[in-house]
């Protein structure tokens, strides 16, 4: 090697451990809460952000090797069973100075302290996460869920916190009769009671997310009473949800009201016909009496001027029609 590469080599090394001494490495300062059975990324990085593709990155639990890799690759070897092809690291994130662990397939053993690790030439940055894993449980409604007959309601359910259950069953029941079952991603028609059959429902781009609430359409007063939601395979200790539903008959009221009122409406209108008759027929009556009159009072005039021009006595008397 020649005197001048060995000078560059001396510089660049003295750079590099110049950075390395300068470098900072950062866990995330708050404590993670992932689900059992899902994935968590437990975040460390360099700063400033290092290539750290070919350098010595450590992820630790107390005594235990989650993952650790050297020169480019991972050391299976040196890893621990229980984490064995459940933790990983990203080459693109690394060569960005990204030491995140991804640990995936949780299990409620993995709660615990992990350490994050940078190692170069003896030198090693150090930081720690914090990481809790837990269950999800099924959440129903305390409050009961009111509807009139004929209407579409919602029967909230969910799980807390939100968990993926597209891939596990999900039992809604009433009485011990089956009102909906969601199995193999879809709905199971097969132990659905006849009488729920076209009129239920689950919102298939939130289950990803933990809702598993029901759509009931065309509510009728046999629907009310208790509803279970239920995830039979859930890792958890509450895996049912309890619903009540109320169902209102005040539409089909309305309408007796309604009919009611009409009858009342109609028998007012028959009064008030027959009052107007009887009315009209009195005015009638009075105009006709009042042009008897008028007549009768022109023909005695005619008889008075007759007489007069005869000389005859003129007698007035009452003058009817015959």
């Amino acid at each position: 090697m020649t005197l001048k590469a060995l000078i560059l080599l001396s510089v660049w090394f003295c750079v590099f451990i110049t950075e390395v001494t300068e470098l900072q490495i950062i866990c995330s300062s708050e404590p993670v809460q992932a689900v059992y059975s899902e994935r968590v990324l437990l975040q460390c990085y360099l700063k400033p952000p290092l290539d750290a593709k070919s350098q010595t990155v450590k992820w630790t639990r107390g005594n235990d090797i989650v993952i650790l890799r050297q020169d480019g690759k991972d050391n299976a070897g040196a890893q621990r069973e229980h984490f064995e092809e459940r933790a990983a690291l990203s080459q693109e994130a690394l060569s960005k100075g990204n030491l995140s662990l991804m640990l995936s397939s949780l299990k409620l053993t993995d709660t615990g302290r992990y350490k994050c690790s940078f190692i170069t030439d003896n030198v090693e940055k150090s930081c720690y996460v914090n990481l809790t894993v837990g269950e999800s449980d099924v959440i129903g409604s305390d409050q009961p869920v009111k509807a009139n007959v004929g209407e579409d309601v919602i029967l909230p359910c969910h799980l807390e916190p939100p968990f993926n259950v597209s891939t596990l069953t999900v039992e809604w029941t009433c009485n011990k009769t089956y009102v909906h079952v969601y199995r193999s991603m879809k709905h199971d028609p097969n132990q659905q009671d006849r009488r729920f059959v076209n009129r239920t429902s689950l919102f298939c781009d939130e289950i990803g997310k933990g809702n598993i609430s029901l759509l009931l359409k065309n509510v009728c007063k046999e629907d009310e009473g208790l509803y279970i939601c239920h995830v039979p395979k859930l890792h958890s200790q509450v895996r049912k949800g309890n619903i009540t539903l109320k169902v209102d008959a005040a539409k089909h009221d309305t309408k007796q009201q309604f009919n009611g009122s009409s009858n009342n409406n109609t028998a007012k209108n028959t009064i008030g016909v027959i009052v107007g008759v009887i009315v009209g027929g009195i005015v009638i009556a009075v105009i006709a009496r009042y042009w008897q009159n008028q007549r009768d009072s022109q023909v005695h005039n005619g008889y008075k001027e007759v007489f007069s021009k005869t000389g005859a006595t003129f007698r007035k008397t009452n003058w009817r029609a015959k």
